[in-house]
């Protein structure tokens, strides 16, 4: 009978690892500073906020808090997240969408763009879009591997 527990015990873990469960419980910060500017000279000019919105929770497991913003840097449009935080998990992307009402399946999302891999779920972070921008009305912290929205912030 022990010989059973000792097997269950081993499978138990083997799927918690392989689905990446374990990352519900770690968490990784990222601290990065605006991009390209470091605020030491007063005749440079903080890059421009375009668009911003708050993080929400989606459900009682997913939450998230924080702020988006689109920000212009000269000729380049960044994605800036400020004092963020999200439920970890495993496989979390980061997407910029042109829904207003993000839900548990990609449809909802209307168009996107995926702008990679979540660097960390919680800080300062910075991801650059690509041309052409368009309008997007919400920033997705999504999980590939599981297909579920984490959390979301619509950005006006």
């Amino acid at each position: 009978m022990k010989k059973y527990y000792t097997v269950g015990a081993i499978m138990f873990v083997g799927v918690i690892y392989f689905m990446g469960l374990y990352t519900y419980f770690q968490s990784k910060e990222v601290n990065e500073p605006l991009p390209n500017y470091n605020g030491s000279s007063q005749t440079e000019a903080a890059p421009q906020t375009l668009f911003q919105g708050s993080f929400v929770g989606v459900d009682f497991v997913h939450k998230g808090s924080g702020t988006a913003r689109i920000i212009q840097d000269g000729v380049k449009r960044y994605l800036r997240l400020e004092n963020f935080e999200v439920t970890n998990g495993p496989d979390l992307y980061v997407y910029l969408s042109e829904s207003q009402t993000p839900g548990n399946d990609l449809k909802s999302l209307d168009k996107y763009i995926n702008l990679g891999r979540l660097k960390g779920n919680i800080g300062d972070q910075n991801y650059e879009i690509p041309d052409p921008f368009q309008e997007y009305n919400s920033v997705v912290i999504w999980c590939q591997k599981f297909g579920v929205l984490f959390t979301y912030a619509i950005i006006k």
